[in-house]
């Protein structure tokens, strides 16, 4: 079910980035402003865009690092089992 949520998310996020990107196309078509005006709101629409870029990253990385603790948690315990498994089927011979 995680695997699901995940992927609405990046639905969500992907539908998020398209409507800002053109969100502000719209703006600069309908709102001209003098160029230096429109650098400057192109600027700060660009750190923002890298600001939530930046916050994506460290989420997906949080993400990856708590499914591969999972998945070694899983093999330890997969093998602690064998191990076990294996004593005890040696006893038992």
């Amino acid at each position: 079910m995680a695997e699901d949520s995940s992927g609405n998310i990046g639905s969500v996020l992907l539908a998020f980035t398209v409507g800002a990107v053109l969100g502000a196309a719209t703006a600069l078509l309908f709102a001209p402003r003098s160029g230096r005006e429109t650098r400057d709101f192109l600027a700060e629409k660009g750190r923002d865009l890298a600001d939530s870029a930046r916050g994506v990253k460290d989420n997906a990385t949080s993400y990856i690092r708590g499914k591969k603790d999972n998945i070694s948690a899983a093999v330890q315990a997969g093998r602690e089992a064998m191990r076990q498994e294996r004593t005890r089927t040696e006893t038992e011979v």
